[in-house]
């Protein structure tokens, strides 16, 4: 049973990857911008879950589980896991993201990669 548990966990994580497209990169970053300052008055007050429909095609690319518009940027859940999950976080200021900084990986400026922390 504890294999059988670590098989899958493996499999989780080995899934969970970001993309390294710098030209990709470029464009989550770019549709991020837009959504945060599309969202970003109403996302000062509490956050803004943006439905799939409002996805922009690199974005959705991702096939993310969620995208969520916050106080301090976006975050593109890629794949839920306990609190936190693997997925992508997009601010202008590193300090405002919302886990330690030894979760993250900045992958283009303001565009960060993150798991479980």
């Amino acid at each position: 049973m504890r294999h059988a548990i670590w098989i899958i966990l493996g499999l989780l994580v080995g899934c969970a990857q970001p993309v390294s497209d710098p030209v990709k990169l470029r464009r989550i970053q770019a549709e991020s911008q837009s959504l945060i300052a599309r969202h970003a008055t109403r996302a000062s007050h509490a956050p803004i879950s943006v439905p799939k429909s409002h996805w922009p095609p690199t974005i959705a690319g991702l096939e993310p589980h969620a995208v969520t518009v916050f106080n301090w940027g976006l975050d593109i859940s890629v794949k839920p896991y306990s609190d936190s999950g693997w997925g992508y976080q997009v601010t202008p200021d590193k300090r405002d993201l919302p886990m330690p900084a030894k979760c993250y990986s900045e992958l283009v400026d303001g565009l960060y990669w993150h798991g479980p922390c």
